[in-house]
């Protein structure tokens, strides 16, 4: 967990230093090579330090995805509870597009999977608490729908990054809105 106490501006400056070379090494690394000896080495900070502020990388990692799950919220938020899929469609691909290249890297990346999966579930369950189009269904039916269209969206995501973002992005959220909307028969 994060350190709870003050928020005095060395506190803040010792957190920003940590996530930053934090940041650095996601980069460079997979998830399982980031360690707290190196990155309290590369920061310039005591190991005591990193402790203070955080539990583990782990806690590290749970601290960066929860900043970006309230900047998704905030951008989702915007939208009405009952926007249409095509509406709320959007902003996802539109917020996706625009992560910073670590976070892209923690999305794609197959050794972070387990902090971006964390990630879209908190997305998914928060677009539920806002509305549920589906809540006719039952709890097991719901589950259907909702891997489909979470899986779906994410892996889309991914193959856009894989094949270089080539496609614009208006288009990638067109393509993939008609998909979920009508399924291959609307390319076809």
């Amino acid at each position: 967990m994060p350190f709870e106490g003050k928020q005095d501006l060395r506190v803040q400056k010792t957190r920003g230093i940590i996530k930053q070379t934090f940041k650095e090494m996601i980069m460079e690394m997979k998830a399982s090579d980031i360690k707290i000896k190196e990155l309290t080495e590369r920061a310039m900070i005591h190991r005591k330090t990193f402790y203070l502020h955080y539990t583990c990388v782990e806690a590290l990692f749970e601290d960066v995805m929860q900043e970006l799950s309230e900047k998704y919220y905030e951008a989702i938020d915007k939208v009405s509870k009952d926007a249409p899929f095509s509406e709320v469609n959007q902003v996802f691909f539109e917020f996706m597009s625009g992560l910073d290249p670590y976070m892209e890297k923690i999305v794609c990346d197959e050794s972070y999977r387990m902090f971006s999966d964390r990630f879209f579930d908190a997305m998914l369950s928060h677009n539920r608490s806002r509305h549920n189009p589906y809540s006719a269904f039952s709890k097991e039916e719901q589950n259907i729908i909702n891997t489909f269209l979470g899986l779906s969206s994410v892996n889309i995501y991914r193959r856009w990054v894989a094949d270089g973002k080539k496609i614009p992005v208006s288009r990638l959220i067109e393509l993939s809105s008609s998909l979920f909307l009508n399924g291959i028969s609307s390319v076809v």
